[in-house]
């Protein structure tokens, strides 16, 4: 029996993801190392991913919308030539202003023109088992983050941040060029339906169904979904960047503290790979609610925390709650809005979650610049995922059909 096409098709996109936000969450890695080298806070270099990661979701909000009308692979391989870019130039970077500018620029423009794309393009392929197939594409996410961030702790024990930097450029070029290659946007392309079944070229491609991008944000669920989404992402921004410099303050060392980063990505895996598939069969927005609900509950257990093994407990069931819920997203928009402009409404939603990552990572910097404690940053990040909750319950009630 010949395996569905659309199984490849959630490879490469599996692939890309890795490489985008491999990329992108390894900036925790080198924070130190930027720091020491420009004498800077923890809010400006904080700072600098915050902008960086709002701009990426707010070039998603327009990729999703060119992928909808031009060719997936001239879009997607343009932002894996500006990300390999980004890191080559970031390196060679005089000053922090410098690095702000192209760091953010570049990468925020090439994950911005990956991300989006590559997801959408996964709903498009599968209905019966779109949480599954989300959930294993957005398993590159995961992945990502545990490679991106242990690979950049290992490099740098031997060779600059800068070094490693440009090793990370080459790597993402090589790998992006290839899976950029192998995806594609819709199954009809190759005379396919979703989830596997044949259509003859002569029949004519089905017509995609669902709300136009005008349509869907005229509703008061969109704007409730938007809410949910970035509330319960900024606690992850916060661990992303911070953890790593938060558990060397606990007298924990440099390689075992970028770890922590790393074992989120582990959950992140098992939470998208376990928890996506999950969603098809009890509902994705009863699931969405239950992870939020935990996400609250387990910051809990990163305040309480004082040592590695408990940072770690923390990293692996925060970064599962945070994959599963990562991988709902869009299975659970593609059931509301349908497909037909599924890239550019997820692109919109997304916008929620770079305003969350500005949030999240800044503020978090910022408290700790003037109390000398992410106390304050971890107790927010909680209560912002419960009034996520609140968000989606509400969402749900306005949903279309």
């Amino acid at each position: 029996m010949r395996l569905f096409r659309g199984w490849g098709v959630v490879a490469a996109a599996h692939v890309l993801l890795a490489l985008v936000f491999g990329a992108a969450y390894s900036f925790g890695a080198f924070f130190a190392g930027i720091q020491a080298s420009f004498g800077a806070g923890r809010f400006p270099v904080a700072s600098l991913f915050s902008a960086t990661a709002l701009l990426y979701y707010i070039v998603g909000a327009f990729s999703g919308a060119l992928a909808d009308r031009f060719p997936l692979r001239a879009v997607v391989g343009t932002g894996i030539v500006l990300l390999a870019a980004g890191f080559a130039l970031a390196s060679l970077a005089p000053s922090l202003a410098v690095l702000f500018a192209l760091f953010g620029l570049f990468v925020g423009f090439g994950v911005g023109l990956v991300y989006v794309p590559a997801v959408a393009a996964v709903q498009r392929w599968f209905v019966r088992r779109r949480s599954r197939a989300s959930g294993l594409a957005l398993a590159g996410t995961g992945l990502g983050t545990f490679v991106g961030p242990v690979t950049a702790g290992a490099l740098q024990q031997h060779l600059s941040w800068q070094a490693t930097m440009q090793l990370f450029a080459l790597g993402i070029l090589l790998l992006g060029g290839v899976a950029a290659w192998a995806i594609r946007a819709r199954p009809q392309e190759l005379g396919l339906l979703p989830d596997g079944d044949r259509v003859f070229a002569s029949a004519g491609a089905p017509v995609e169904t669902g709300l136009r991008w005008r349509e869907a944000v005229r509703g008061a669920c969109f704007w409730w979904y938007f809410a949910a989404i970035g509330w319960g992402s900024i606690g992850l921004f916060v661990a992303l960047v911070h953890m790593a410099p938060a558990a060397q303050g606990l007298g924990i060392g440099a390689a075992d503290a970028t770890l922590l980063i790393g074992l989120i990505g582990v959950g992140n895996v098992g939470g998208r790979l376990v928890l996506g598939g999950l969603g098809d069969r009890i509902g994705a927005r009863r699931l969405l609610s239950l992870l939020t609900l935990a996400l609250a509950a387990l910051h809990l257990l990163w305040w309480a925390a004082g040592g590695f093994a408990s940072l770690a407990l923390f990293a692996l069931l925060f970064g599962a709650a945070n994959g599963g819920c990562i991988a709902l997203y869009p299975a659970l928009a593609a059931r509301w809005y349908g497909t037909r402009a599924l890239g550019a409404i997820l692109g919109t939603l997304y916008i929620a979650v770079g305003v969350a990552a500005s949030i999240g990572a800044s503020a978090a910097g910022l408290l700790f610049d003037l109390r000398g404690s992410y106390d304050l940053a971890i107790g927010a990040s909680g209560l912002l995922a419960l009034l996520s909750v609140g968000c989606l319950a509400r969402a749900a009630r306005h949903a279309p059909g």
